[in-house]
């Protein structure tokens, strides 16, 4: 007989000051079901997974309501340590769960609150290690990891105490289509073994087949699908569960236009080696290549945050680096203060607003705003800026297929006066924004093409070699 293992009853949630949140929730999941939780960008996943996890009533406040059970047990009876016992979370910016500064430190410091025993503890590290493939990061400095190699710190430390539900916020965002991939191995494996998965996220090509069932949310309301298949015979317009089926046309090949920045014989420490690389005014080009490849660093030298080892960059003026952590770039008291802080034109500022959806919100708190919501001001933020070359690090983590469509409009409008970097693991973006496709490995550039009809077998097989890399990675360790 199958066990209930949450429980939603007129689940009902209001911020205070606002009139957002989630409005008469009702749902049953099942022990051991994987449930995907979806619903564009702003519709209350966030909110409903903290109501799971009780950091809504008991961080965040406002006005909560209905009735909540897990494995049998009312929230109301339940304190947070209890719930944590049972319950793992992986937030949507890792980040903001972490304890320590060292990833070994991160995974024990559950079981060190808990009085484990140390032979216990690392028995179980040597689980995660295994189950995760993390060897490779123990000891590691959490900030000196890339966003990808965090985010699979975090997915392992949700687990470190054993517990049995688990809530992932977007844990795709920031990872390369190999680590994606094995996540969904991962997932699968974790299914198999009774855990019961909830898994927000706009993109779900990792969970293909794997779907118990989907809860749709729109606009704080809730629609269930009871399988994968019938969720997918709505035809809603989604992010595609199978990204290598889609038809989509490529761009005539362009003409370089004027060179707008360059790196020559450019080396730097033992991470980037020999690059030698020319960006031109008109064209969009998209850096691709494994989590901790070096990717961000090579940015970071064209914007002369870092002075390379060896090797000379050129640029006629410093780029605008558009980050991939939203929050280490909002300064403004409101959207529209942020953006005068780039373009004191409010005209301007409120038709890019517009065009990406954001005028409702132009007096909120960027902070505020939803991970989705951050990261398409940071693209108003780059339209607004007029420099020669902008540089977008994972635009589109955390964003719906409407979202990534109206930044995907935005970056073809800035490289009619601009040069375009973009740094994506996202393979329908890139496939929608890409004249050239640039490939990063081990430090050098493997390949650098421009993406037409008879080069996406190319692209295809950079992400399939990701893919192999990480699983043959996995069984080495």
């Amino acid at each position: 007989m199958e066990k209930n293992a949450l429980v939603a009853n007129n689940l009902t949630f209001t911020y205070e000051e606002s009139s957002e949140g989630i409005s008469d929730i009702n749902f049953s999941i099942n022990e051991g079901e994987v449930v995907l939780l979806t619903g564009n960008s702003g519709c209350g996943k966030s909110t409903l997974l903290k109501c799971l996890n009780g950091l809504i009533p008991t961080v965040t406040e406002g006005d909560l309501s209905g009735e909540l059970s897990i494995t049998g047990t009312s929230y109301s009876e339940l304190r947070m340590h209890q719930i944590n016992k049972i319950m793992g979370s992986v937030f949507q910016n890792p980040r903001s769960q972490f304890f320590t500064e060292n990833t070994t430190a991160e995974l024990v410091f559950p079981m060190e609150n808990y009085g484990y025993k140390k032979v216990d503890m690392q028995k179980r590290l040597d689980e995660l290690k295994e189950t995760f493939g993390i060897h490779q990061l123990m000891n590691r400095n959490i900030y000196t990891l890339s966003s990808g190699e965090r985010q699979m710190i975090a997915l392992a430390s949700a687990v470190t105490m054993n517990q049995k539900i688990l809530l992932f916020d977007e844990p795709s965002a920031n990872l390369d289509y190999g680590n994606a991939m094995l996540l969904g191995q991962i997932i699968k494996e974790m299914k198999n073994n009774g855990y019961t998965i909830i898994v927000a996220d706009h993109r779900f090509f990792y969970l293909n087949g794997m779907i118990d069932r989907v809860l749709f949310l729109d606009n704080g309301k809730l629609k269930q699908y009871d399988s994968e298949d019938e969720f997918k015979s709505c035809n809603y317009d989604t992010r595609s569960f199978d990204i290598f089926s889609l038809d989509i046309p490529c761009r005539k090949i362009i003409n370089h236009e004027k060179v707008i920045a360059s790196l020559k014989n450019v080396s730097f420490k033992d991470i980037l080696k020999d690059i030698n690389l020319e960006f031109h005014k008109g064209e969009v080009t998209v850096l691709v290549g494994s989590n901790g490849a070096g990717k961000t660093t090579l940015a970071k030298l064209l914007c002369k945050t870092y002075k390379p080892t060896q090797g000379v960059v050129d640029t006629n003026e410093l780029p605008f680096f558009i980050m991939q952590d939203p929050d280490y770039q909002l300064f403004g008291t409101s959207v529209i203060n942020e953006l005068t802080l780039v373009k004191n034109d409010l005209d301007s500022i409120k038709s890019c607003l517009r065009n990406l959806g954001l005028l409702p919100y132009r007096h909120k708190h960027p902070f505020d705003l939803s991970g989705g919501q951050k990261q398409r001001l940071q693209i108003a933020m780059a339209t607004l800026c007029e420099k020669p070359l902008i540089i977008f690090d994972e635009p589109t983590s955390g964003l719906d297929v409407y979202s990534m469509h109206s930044v995907v409009g935005e970056i073809l409008k800035l490289k009619e006066k601009s040069g375009v970097l973009v740094i994506s693991h996202d393979y329908e973006f890139i496939r929608h924004v890409a004249d050239r496709v640039v490939f990063l490995d081990e430090g050098t550039i493997k390949e650098d093409f421009i993406l037409t009809k008879d080069s996406v077998s190319n692209l295809n097989k950079i992400f399939m070699h990701m893919q192999e890399e990480r699983c043959n990675e996995k069984v080495e360790d």
